[in-house]
């Protein structure tokens, strides 16, 4: 063959001189079919060649057409470590075993195979544990630099029980994390076993209670039986006669405090009625209605007797309530029914001493700090025409702590 026939073109492409024009063409420069590349997706492969590949035979069907060949992403360095280190586990006595998570159609977190995923997320979690530290640091500053009577210690406690809060909502949102996107997320599998006792054992146990039952002797011995029961159906007895001698039910009789209409308001200690003029502006007594016998007789009784400057009653209801700016309250703590008597003049604070229920007694003696649910009742007084303190009428709601005001 002549060099002329060498260069000549083989086909029509070649005889265009177009790049383009070439690679449209159905044959190569050797003369051969040209063939196109592509890829398939799962759906198009047929199952004889799917059913020998590398899935195992426990993944679910609907699991093979729906992805795609080459979808499924390679595990870090520190995630296939983890993994690796669950699958070489051995089992226990029971079986237990570790599936991939394949198996069961779940997916890896993105943290878990993308190398950057992976690194933010330990920023995330090593963040929460640093926002743990912190809390702990405030709640040390809070506790050696704040003012434990700055109001009421109430400022105190804010700032330690956020601090706190926040230390170990770190923490537990840290962990949490942690677990969702670093640890492996493969599935552990125990064989079900049977629950029942073998059947020799329970003929076992049927045989030894038979023996027993015949060596007792119950059948037989007839007296003993009777007496046994008899026994037996009396023992609950004294369990109802203890029940009895808890006392009567309370009824209506913790509503009644001893305060009647016009009784005059006497020392809890001098036993001497007060009159108006004996209290300086800021100070309080405790009194008792006149003729009390002992504080045991009248335990719901007791009452503190406030005397305020002029203006500094905030409640209307409480200064109606009252006269020449004295005023009238329960003694007994309505949270837990312990007697109150710790009075700040300045800000007019009663503090219980047991819980620090905190009262506000320019202002109907409000609950402004504590566990008490409800607020001090008051007693209406007057004034007699010998002067002298007395009450316009008893209590118009249960003294005492509140459950006895559901009663």
């Amino acid at each position: 063959m002549s060099d002329e026939d060498k260069d000549a073109p083989r086909t029509a492409a070649e005889a265009s001189g177009s790049v383009f024009e070439r690679g449209k063409s159905p044959q190569k420069r050797t003369g051969e079919p040209r063939t196109t590349g592509g890829t398939s997706s799962a759906k198009e492969i047929e199952g004889e060649v799917l059913a020998g590949g590398s899935m195992g035979a426990d993944v679910p069907a609907k699991m093979r057409t729906a992805r795609k060949i080459g979808r499924r992403k390679p595990l870090t360095e520190t995630a296939a470590a983890a993994q690796e280190a669950m699958f070489t586990r051995p089992s226990d006595e029971d079986g237990t075993h570790a599936v991939p998570a394949e198996a069961f159609g779940l997916e890896h977190d993105p943290a878990q195979v993308d190398p950057r995923e992976e690194k933010f997320a330990e920023l995330q979690v090593s963040a929460l544990f640093g926002l743990a530290a912190l809390g702990v640091i405030g709640f040390v500053l809070g506790f050696v630099l704040m003012d434990f009577h700055r109001a009421l210690g109430r400022d105190l406690n804010f700032v330690i029980g956020g601090s706190f809060t926040v230390s170990l909502l770190g923490l537990g949102a840290g962990l949490v994390l942690w677990a969702k996107k670093l640890l492996p997320h493969d599935k552990a599998v125990q064989e079900r076993h049977d629950f029942h006792s073998p059947e020799e054992e329970e003929l076992a146990a049927e045989d030894v209670f038979l023996k027993g039952a015949t060596e007792m002797g119950l059948g037989s011995r007839k007296m003993l039986r009777r007496s046994l029961l008899g026994a037996a159906a009396l023992l609950p007895i004294p369990a109802v006669l203890m029940l009895r001698d808890l006392g009567p039910l309370p009824g209506r009789s913790l509503r009644h405090t001893g305060w009647k209409p016009g009784i005059r308001l006497v020392d809890v200690e001098t036993k001497l009625p007060i009159k108006l003029g004996d209290i300086e502006i800021g100070g309080i007594a405790t009194v008792m209605p006149d003729g009390f016998d002992t504080t045991e007789h009248y335990a719901l009784a007791p009452t503190i007797l406030i005397r305020f400057a002029p203006g500094e009653i905030r409640s209307k209801k409480e200064a109606s309530w009252g006269i020449n700016d004295h005023v009238a309250y329960s003694k007994i703590c309505s949270h837990a029914g312990c007697p109150i008597s710790l009075y700040e003049q300045q800000t007019h604070h009663l503090l219980c001493p047991c819980h620090q229920s905190t009262f506000d007694m320019a202002d109907d003696a409000n609950v402004i700090f504590g566990p008490a649910a409800r607020r001090l009742p008051q007693l209406a007084i007057e004034v007699d025409p010998e002067g002298y303190f007395v009450a316009q009428k008893g209590y118009t709601e249960p003294v005492g702590p509140s459950f006895w005001e559901r009663g």
